[in-house]
């Protein structure tokens, strides 16, 4: 009964030593300070964001044209993108689809070379006022492609 006795004893002494050491170990303060990072902290700059890309269907005299199929990328402060209560991208995509839809310039059946910028910096604007501040730095046009109505019928047949 003695040697069993012992390493009962023993087994015991050596869990009090590890809890007694794990509660020193947590509790014990070094002094060593812990710095906390803010958000106010991270770094800032601009941000780019890609919504999806949007057809807008192209309507002139009554008939169906073509669609219009753009993608836009839009700047924004960092900072003030993630202080802000509102997401600006469906804003974004909106006036894109606006701006092409409504805008009797844009003519992809009459191909001719347009003004991007003004088109862009018409969006950016459009969107500022929507959202009341200037959040939104810059519009990009990452794809620009037209798609016509009688092409694509006849693709469409061709693979049936």
């Amino acid at each position: 009964m003695g040697p069993m006795l012992k390493t009962i004893g023993l087994g015991v002494w050596a869990i009090v030593v590890v809890l007694i050491a794990g509660y020193v170990a947590a509790t014990w303060n070094t002094g060593a300070t812990v710095d906390v990072v803010r958000a106010e902290s991270k770094p800032s700059g601009l941000e780019y964001r890609h919504p999806d890309a949007i057809t807008v269907p192209m309507i002139s005299d009554g008939k169906l044209r073509g669609y219009v199929v753009a993608k836009v990328v839009f700047t924004a402060d960092a900072a003030a993108l993630r202080d802000s209560p509102i997401d600006p991208q469906p804003f974004v995509v909106d006036e894109a689809f606006r701006h092409i839809y409504t805008d009797g310039k844009v003519e992809f059946d009459h191909l001719s070379k347009y003004n991007l910028d003004k088109i862009t910096g018409d969006i950016k604007d459009a969107v500022n006022k929507r959202l009341g501040t200037d959040l939104i730095k810059d519009i990009l046009v990452e794809e620009l492609n037209y798609v016509d109505s009688e092409q694509l019928k006849k693709q469409q047949t061709a693979q049936k």
